[in-house]
């Protein structure tokens, strides 16, 4: 019950304009392929020349939530890569990364997952627990301003070890694979907010989706086999139909109305 409730708040976000504000910026088809920019990239990871861009990351992404974000910056020697960056409905880009053992050996290695967000240091977190990470450009007096408010997920089962400092967006995960050894990383970003500005209610909603992706990540256009070697989640069970999904939406209301009494409780210097 508690993975169909959680699953009813995801859909719910995909009509926000209703819960939020009245009209929400779309998310930018801003994935780095290599030679332009899309709505998905798949391929291998790294760098492409002469730019030294990062495959399947996400330049601006709306109202210049990023700087460039999404790719991992260390921890990969020895290890091939490849990845699946998709930009889903509902203004939520998803990184699948798979990475395999190509040494003789065991490798050990702490894989960093790396965003540099558009805030440009004046970053204000709300919520920074479990895997989840919700935050804003700081516009003073508690308030939001300028670029989107993020939630940012790194998985459900404590593998990933998060965190911003200040406007840097890093996720470690501690890894050993043995030769030949392949597992997989997924990673979400979530954006909210007005076409105006963002608002305390867009806060409420991205902590609202973070935690719905938290405890039933978005799988959809992703294999059996793909799920099965994702290691940074606990999946506890299979996610519904969407023509399921609609029969839960109902009581989506009264909860939004609960989460916009919360306030932003702390931020970064």
């Amino acid at each position: 019950m508690k993975l169909l409730f959680s699953i009813s708040l995801a859909l719910a976000a995909l009509a926000i304009p209703t819960l939020a504000d009245a009209s929400q910026i779309t998310a930018q088809s801003t994935i780095f392929t290599g030679t332009g920019y899309a709505a998905s990239y798949a391929g291998p990871g790294g760098t492409v020349q002469p730019s030294n861009q990062p495959l399947g990351a996400v330049v601006n992404g709306g109202n210049n939530a990023f700087d460039m974000f999404g790719y991992y910056n260390s921890g990969v020697a020895g290890l091939s890569q490849t990845r699946q960056v998709d930009l889903l409905s509902g203004n939520t880009y998803r990184f699948f990364d798979t990475f395999t053992n190509t040494t003789g050996g065991t490798v050990t290695t702490k894989l960093n997952f790396f965003g540099n967000l558009g805030s440009d240091g004046w970053e204000m977190l709300s919520y920074n627990a479990g895997g989840l990470i919700v935050s804003c450009t700081d516009g003073g007096a508690g308030s939001c301003a300028d670029q989107p408010v993020l939630a940012l997920v790194s998985g459900n089962n404590g593998l990933g070890k998060d965190g911003i400092t200040p406007d840097r967006y890093n996720v470690g995960f501690d890894v050993t694979l043995a030769a030949g050894q392949s597992l997989s990383l997924l990673n979400f970003a979530f954006l909210a907010s007005d076409e105006a500005g963002p608002t305390d209610a867009d806060v409420i909603l991205a902590k609202t989706i973070g935690l719905s992706l938290l405890s039933a990540p978005r799988l959809e256009g992703l294999t059996d086999g793909q799920i099965a070697s994702i290691a940074n989640y606990t999946i506890a069970s299979p996610v519904p139909e969407p023509a399921s999904w609609i029969m839960m939406i109902a009581g989506f209301g009264a909860v939004g109305l609960m989460l916009r009494r919360r306030k932003m409780s702390y931020r970064i210097a």
